[in-house]
């Protein structure tokens, strides 16, 4: 075993858990407390929010302090961890690999037809925003980057999200359904788009992990032809 699947392999159990407390078919304690409670669509989407925002804090500062860069409990040592061949897993790539998969989509980034993650805010309806909420993954509206005129329909595939509300902040993989040849050499993190109905904005996105390296901006070319 690599470091690499020892933390991946805490990924996947933090989803597994989380689908399993959500499964009302599930024998769980926790799956039964939450249908005990007899919630809507909101308040089901709100606890899924939750319980995901608590098991990815609690393994990712796990694997931080395994790797003694966080303390567990009230202590912060150095740990040696070893699989069954003897190959030690920790020694200061578990920090790392920690981030890469619960803080900035490594797994995600991994699928295909993906070509960048990003940061969704949903607009109000009061704000022009959509009046229902999207229900599943698959939403295609139309995105507009700040930097050109020009819209091209992106799918939005949900992470960790069944249903996003107006006034709602998600995260989504992105896939470009046209224009990827035209926006090729133009994209890089942090930056943010619109993405419309028709003529209405109904949120904005801001770009957070560029995974079709096509789209990425050439930033040192840019730099090289303005030094020429």
């Amino acid at each position: 075993m690599t470091p690499e699947q020892f933390v991946k392999g805490f990924y996947l159990e933090r989803k597994t858990l989380l689908d399993s407390y959500l499964d009302s078919k599930k024998n769980t304690e926790v799956s039964r407390l939450i249908k005990s409670m007899n919630l809507d669509e909101a308040g089901h989407e709100k606890i899924r929010q939750i319980l995901n925002t608590a098991l990815t804090d609690s393994f990712y500062t796990l694997l931080l302090g395994l790797d003694g860069e966080s303390p567990i409990g009230d202590t912060q040592e150095n740990y040696k961890i070893f699989d069954e061949a003897g190959t030690e897993l920790t020694a200061g790539e578990l920090e790392v690999l920690a981030w890469e998969y619960f803080q900035n989509n490594k797994a995600e980034s991994e699928e295909q037809d993906v070509d960048f993650i990003a940061e969704l805010y949903f607009n109000t309806t009061e704000n022009g925003g959509r009046k229902e909420p999207v229900f599943a993954s698959g939403y295609r509206p139309h995105i507009q980057f700040d930097f050109d005129d020009n819209q091209t329909s992106g799918e939005q595939i949900f992470i960790e999200r069944k249903i996003v509300f107006p006034g709602d902040r998600a995260e989504a993989k992105i896939s470009l359904l046209s224009g990827k040849d035209y926006f090729a050499n133009t994209l890089k993190e942090g930056m943010t788009f619109n993405f419309n109905e028709g003529l209405r904005t109904v949120g904005t996105g801001k770009i957070k992990r560029i995974v079709n390296e096509k789209l990425r901006k050439l930033e040192n070319i840019e730099t090289i032809q303005l030094e020429d």
